[in-house]
């Protein structure tokens, strides 16, 4: 909290410093002022919770500060201390809204007591004040809810809920009835760094800031009102009443509002004035038409009028799918020179192209995502088909700078970023997949040591719970099993000379017990060493 102190004498400043156990009642800042003319200065930037105010004072005296304050700053609490026993003066102190009035000399207790009482009053009533701002917020959010609700399901089904403009109409007070609009859209895909870190923990907040400020300007005047688009997380709407020829100001005059607000602008897609509310949902695609289909490239402005088709540019021909082939085959090798080289060709063609689009950035994203989902599938189980449902992209912020335009160096770098990951990212699993063969390949080098998984794990380094687990993917055996296996293997080959015995074979093995070997022999082969000696190395073995 804070508290100004206004007297033209500095010793009773002072007396009133030194009187106070200030930390106690939470005030951390005391601001000084020698007549009321220089308080109402710091009063405008400081916005002290607690005033206290002599009444005979130079250029402004208590009596005006105390009229002054009741207009500009009515939540703060003032007590004044006056040298004065003026009946007149403490009624005007009573009338706007002093708390307490002390008699100089200034008397410790007295003061402690008044201050005790307006910090107390202070905040009951910022309670209130906190309770009743909760209130308008829920209000603000539930209010327009169902209009939102309707609105969208209008603009998805178009001719559902003929009467939706006497609704809004209603709804929002205005007196004119509503035949025709224009729409705009704003859509946070190019929403500047500093305000997606802002609001990083969700884009519900900023949605909703922005839908405040648009209606600031839109339902004072009538003109248009601003809503979210259900279904459609980052996509703002907004509607202009009538032909709304005013509308490319309006968004220039809101979009100066976001910068003092969020220190950031937003593009906006303006479609053509449509009946209402029979062609919502064409007035709708032609605001978005506007905003995806806009030139990236061209940083003259941040609203951006429907055009009739033909008018501008379209870039369709220029599709990532084209070149998969040979940025595949470079992201393999691993080697981030080629991977660059492999990349250059489309982002040459698409310099002389000097078209891009947002329609084309989501087009493209998802096309690479699912290209890297495949190369990755396939690295991962030597073949084809990954299951696209199942690996769908997911949303990645398009970079912009500070200004909210498209940074497309950025987007050619972080396109390079991801690639050059995916190939890490393969690389290492081919690491690991050869760390598995050497493993393998040692096992069955020597089937005759009792090799256990704590051996392994110290030989490679490995933990031993990560040794299993990639074992089992790789060759879908477990580790046991496969030892077992390979001193059986070596086992059968060792019976065929008949001059050892089945504890010789069992040892050759890693078996120090011969009734041990010949358990897990015969687990594996249907029959004991002895029997599997018989039929396949006797006499007439076939």
């Amino acid at each position: 909290m804070k508290a100004l102190i206004i007297d033209d004498e500095k010793h009773v400043r002072e007396a009133i410093r030194l009187l106070v156990p200030w930390k106690d009642f939470g005030i951390d800042t005391l601001l000084e002022a020698q007549d009321g003319l220089a308080a109402t200065s710091l009063i405008r930037s400081e916005k002290p919770e607690i005033i206290f105010t002599d009444m005979m004072m130079p250029n402004m005296d208590g009596t005006e500060l105390l009229q002054w304050a009741a207009e500009h700053a009515p939540a703060s609490k003032i007590i004044v201390i006056s040298g004065h026993d003026d009946f007149s003066f403490v009624r005007h102190a009573v009338k706007f809204g002093g708390v307490d009035y002390i008699l100089k000399p200034i008397d410790a207790e007295q003061l402690v007591g008044a201050l005790t009482k307006a910090v107390s009053c202070w905040t009951t009533e910022e309670q209130e004040r906190n309770r009743k701002r909760s209130m308008n917020i829920e209000l603000n959010q539930l209010k327009p809810m169902y209009l939102e609700q309707y609105f969208s399901a209008l603009i998805s089904k178009p001719g559902s809920y003929p009467g939706f403009a006497d609704t809004m109409r209603q709804e929002l007070g205005i007196t004119a009835p509503i035949t025709r609009a224009r729409m705009a859209v704003v859509r946070l895909e190019l929403t500047s760094p500093a305000v997606r870190e802002k609001f990083a923990s969700g884009m519900d907040l900023l949605l909703f800031s922005m839908t405040n400020i648009c209606n600031e300007f839109l339902r004072e005047k009538e003109i248009g009102f601003a809503l979210r688009h259900w279904g459609q997380e980052h996509e703002l709407l907004l509607l202009f009443w009538g032909d709304a020829e005013r509308a490319p100001e309006l968004i220039a005059d809101m979009n100066d509002a976001f910068f003092l607000a969020l220190k950031t602008r937003f593009h906006v897609g303006l479609g053509q004035a449509a009946p209402f509310p029979e062609a919502a949902a064409a007035a709708y695609n032609q605001a978005k038409q506007a905003l995806l289909r806009r030139n990236l490239l061209v940083r003259d402005s941040y609203c951006h009028p429907f055009a009739a088709a033909g008018s501008s540019p379209k870039n369709t021909l220029l599709l990532f799918s084209e070149h998969e082939e040979r940025v595949r085959f470079a992201v393999q090798s691993g080697n981030k020179e080629q991977i660059r080289r492999a990349l250059q060709p489309w982002f040459d063609r698409l310099d002389l192209g000097g078209y891009i689009s947002l329609e084309q950035l989501i087009l493209w994203r998802q096309q690479f995502e699912v290209a890297k989902s495949i190369w990755e599938y396939n690295n991962e189980h030597g073949g084809a088909g990954a299951d696209q449902e199942s690996r769908a992209a997911e949303h990645t912020a398009i970079p912009v700078d500070s200004s909210g335009f498209f940074d497309y160096e950025q987007w050619k770098q972080s396109l390079l970023t991801e690639a050059y990951e995916a190939a890490k990212r393969m690389s290492e699993h081919d690491k690991e997949r050869s760390v598995i063969a050497d493993i393998a390949k040692y096992i069955e080098q020597h089937p005759h040591e009792d090799i256990t998984l704590q051996d392994i794990s110290e030989r490679f380094f490995l933990s031993r719970e990560y040794i299993s687990r990639k074992f089992k993917q790789e060759t879908n055996e477990n580790l046991s099993d496969f030892i077992a296996e390979v001193r059986v293997k070596r086992a059968k080959e060792l019976l065929a000379n008949g001059q050892l015995k089945i504890s010789q074979v069992a040892e050759l093995v890693g078996f120090q017990d011969e009734k041990y070997f010949s358990r897990v022999f015969k687990k594996r082969t249907n029959c004991s060493p002895n029997d599997y000696r018989k039929h396949h190395y006797s006499g007439d073995q076939e």
